[in-house]
């Protein structure tokens, strides 16, 4: 039997604590292979074999900052950076017809709508979490909402080591943006307040709280690794091979 053809994985920001933990998940999956890492111009890495930055054997691959080069021999495109980076790699995704998986956290409406047009040409994948537990708690605060939100007072916290840059997170603002949308489906209105703490080297966690009279409901979930953040984005780019065009996200891996 003909042995199953490995899926290309290429990474954008090879060099940073997410694009190794990506390398490490990749690493272990039987379903896709490294074939190639990209980096900013003046990175010090550039030129470098991959496997060597990675701390690892040589591959025979080199980190660079050449789109070009960056998309010979990949079958789908892994980025967890700055929007800038997003709008970079999702515009060489669509040029060179390559599936793109983005699990940054603080896109703007315009860098969304981008995505949008670019999936009428390619699969595109966006999920600011790609946590199993932290999309089961975005679903069962879903539910809480309809069954709670008309007499319940309704809170997100977000906490994140005090590195990181956006405030409050992707996850958190896409927890409130379904939490309104509940409310709306029973006809509620009230304003999901989110309180963001940045501290220590925390890898995060987010809580929903539900405030009533005497009683209050908390939904919570807490991530000790970065790890499982690139575990998700690698059994979705082993799904998300010969897509169609579309634009996807979560929902649809899961399939809730």
């Amino acid at each position: 039997m003909k042995k199953k053809a490995k899926i290309r994985i290429g990474i954008v920001g090879i060099s940073g604590r997410m694009g190794k933990s990506i390398a490490m998940a990749i690493s272990k999956s039987p379903d896709v292979i490294l074939t190639a890492g990209c980096e900013h111009k003046k990175h010090k890495d550039i030129g470098k074999d991959i496997g060597i930055v990675l701390g690892n054997k040589p591959i025979g691959e080199l980190v660079t900052s050449n789109h070009k080069e960056f998309c010979k021999n990949i079958d789908v495109i892994i980025e967890f950076g700055l929007e800038k980076a997003t709008k970079e790699y999702l515009a060489v995704a669509k040029k060179n017809k390559i599936a793109f998986i983005s699990g940054s956290t603080a896109l703007s409406k315009n860098t969304l709508k981008d995505m949008q047009l670019a999936s009428k040409h390619i699969a595109v994948f966006w999920a600011p979490n790609m946590s199993l537990g932290a999309n089961l708690i975005n679903l069962l605060s879903k539910f809480t909402t309809t069954k709670l939100g008309k007499d319940f007072d309704i809170d997100i916290t977000d906490l994140h080591h005090k590195h990181k840059k956006d405030t409050p997170s992707g996850t958190a603002k896409f927890i409130q943006e379904e939490i309104q949308d509940s409310l709306k489906k029973i006809k509620v209105k009230k304003k999901v307040n989110i309180s963001a703490l940045r501290s220590g080297d925390s890898t995060g966690e987010h809580s929903i709280i539900f405030s009533g009279e005497g009683e209050r409901v908390i939904i919570k979930h807490i991530s000790s690794s970065r790890n499982i953040f690139a575990n998700g984005a690698v059994r979705v780019a082993a799904w998300l091979y010969k897509k169609r065009p579309g634009f996807y996200n979560m929902s649809d891996f899961l399939k809730i």
